[in-house]
């Protein structure tokens, strides 16, 4: 059955609503050169539903961009763990009318197979039969990616029909090295890293006696961070407020001035609510800065 041609919406994306223990999110699930990549979107750091849907789209294709599937070819000549005769699809066969070594390949028209007698050809020659006859297989077989969606197909043949084509060595080496491939997932998530929206991490709370502590941070690696200490001994719950106030002159210290007023407008104040808040509770908060406020 051939993939659906509008699957570009949805290959590898899978939504995840918000309920009472995580908030909602997109979903990047695909495997690549037997490697499974898995990443989550939220909505709550990309502002909406929407912007964390185009992100994850946006990481799924720079996947399969850079890491094509296997071909047909790739795969047959793949030598398995449990090979013992070091050539993939030849192996020696004990059968009720003696040994053989037997080719065999798995075709989209079915397996075939031919074994080689080792009591009639002797048993160089009835391997060196089979690997003949193997080879003549591949050389026959009609190269593919073996991608299963339709946008990973059409992804595939934009980026990497180079490598179908018809080459002199019918057993070439992988295309793509495992430490090749662990490489460009990290450069990708490097990337994508980057495009998320800067964070904003703020504590503020008593610790022991007439001691307050104001800690900001941009939550980076490594991150930008300041803490300030006050000696509220002397203050009414009045003055602690105040006090705690100083969390947008921190924030404005590590950001600038407007994320500063972004802060004390969004979160700040209701942190703060004098009827609310208590220094020994505090409270201890990450949010997301928007983009246009640091550029």
């Amino acid at each position: 059955m051939a993939p659906p041609a509008d699957d570009a919406d949805t290959y590898a994306l899978n939504r995840e609503e918000p309920n009472e223990r995580r908030g909602g999110g997109w979903t990047v699930a695909l495997r690549r050169r037997g490697t499974k990549i898995v990443r989550l979107f939220k909505d709550s750091i990309y502002g909406s539903s929407d912007t964390a849907y185009a992100q994850a789209r946006a990481y799924r294709d720079a996947i399969i961009t850079a890491l094509p599937p296997p071909t047909n070819l790739e795969q047959a000549v793949k030598i398995r763990k449990n090979n013992k005769s070091g050539i993939s699809g030849v192996r020696r066969v004990e059968t009720e009318e003696g040994d053989v070594w037997q080719a065999t390949l798995m075709t989209n028209e079915g397996q075939k197979r031919e074994s080689f007698s080792i009591g009639r050809l002797g048993e160089e020659a009835a391997k060196s039969m089979a690997i003949a006859q193997r080879m003549r297989w591949l050389k026959a077989l009609p190269v593919k990616h073996l991608a299963y969606a339709h946008h990973a197909e059409e992804i595939t043949r934009q980026n990497f029909d180079y490598q179908l084509d018809v080459v002199a060595d019918v057993a070439p080496q992988v295309q793509i090295s495992e430490e090749e491939v662990i490489a460009r997932i990290v450069e990708i998530n490097d990337q994508f890293d980057a495009y998320r929206p800067p964070r904003l991490k703020v504590r503020v709370k008593s610790y022991g006696h007439a001691r307050l502590a104001v800690a900001v941070s941009d939550g980076g690696s490594p991150a930008k961070r300041k803490l300030v200490h006050v000696n509220t001994a002397k203050m009414t719950h009045g003055g602690v407020l105040a006090a705690a106030g100083k969390v947008q002159e921190v924030v404005e210290e590590i950001y600038n001035a407007d994320v500063a007023r972004w802060f004390a407008k969004e979160h700040g104040n209701a942190l703060l609510a004098p009827e609310s808040f208590d220094p020994a509770i505090g409270f201890n908060v990450t949010v997301w800065v928007p983009v246009e406020l640091i550029n």
